[in-house]
C-alpha cells in the first residue's frame, strides 16, 4: 500500500506566509477594498507586504499607507470619508499603485509595538480608503 500523497504547507489564499510578524485583511472604509498585508523581518528590517490581491480605489489621488495606534481607527471617525485627526497617525510611505503585491520598508523609527492598524488613506481629502488591525 502506497501513503497518500500530502500537499506542502500552502500559504493562505492572500499570499501571507506563517511567518509573518504581523499580518490581517483590509476593511472597507470610505471605497471597496480587497487584500491584505503582512508584516516580515527581512536583512534585519521590516517589510510590509501587500497581498497579490490587493486592490483599492484607483480614482483617489494622493494615497498613501500609514499606521495608527488605535486597533479600530475609524471607530471614532464619521463616514463617508472617515477623516484622520491630526496627531493619530504615522506615514509609512505613499502607496505605489492601487493594486497587487507591493513592498515597504519600515523604518526603525516607527515603534510597531506602538502600532494598531494599517490604513489606506488619501492625505489630498483626508479620507480612509481601508484598514486593516494588526495581529501577530
Amino acid at each position: 500500500m502506497s501513503k497518500p500523497m500530502t500537499k506542502p504547507m500552502q500559504k493562505e489564499a492572500a499570499g501571507m506566509t506563517a511567518s509573518a510578524m504581523a499580518k490581517g485583511n483590509f476593511r472597507m472604509g470610505e471605497k471597496p477594498v480587497s487584500g491584505g498585508f503582512s508584516i516580515h523581518s527581512e536583512g534585519g528590517k521590516q517589510v510590509l507586504k501587500l497581498s497579490k490581491d490587493f486592490k483599492t480605489s484607483d480614482t483617489a489621488p494622493d494615497l498613501k499607507i500609514v499606521f495608527s495606534p488605535s486597533p479600530t481607527p475609524l471607530a471614532s471617525s464619521k463616514a463617508p470619508a472617515y477623516p484622520l485627526k491630526p496627531g493619530s497617525y504615522t506615514i509609512l510611505a505613499p502607496l505605489k499603485t492601487s493594486q497587487g503585491g507591493q513592498s515597504y520598508t519600515i523604518p526603525a523609527s516607527i515603534d510597531l509595538s506602538k502600532q494598531g492598524s494599517v490604513l489606506i488613506w488619501c492625505q489630498k481629502f483626508n479620507a480612509t480608503m481601508a484598514w486593516a488591525p494588526l495581529k501577530s
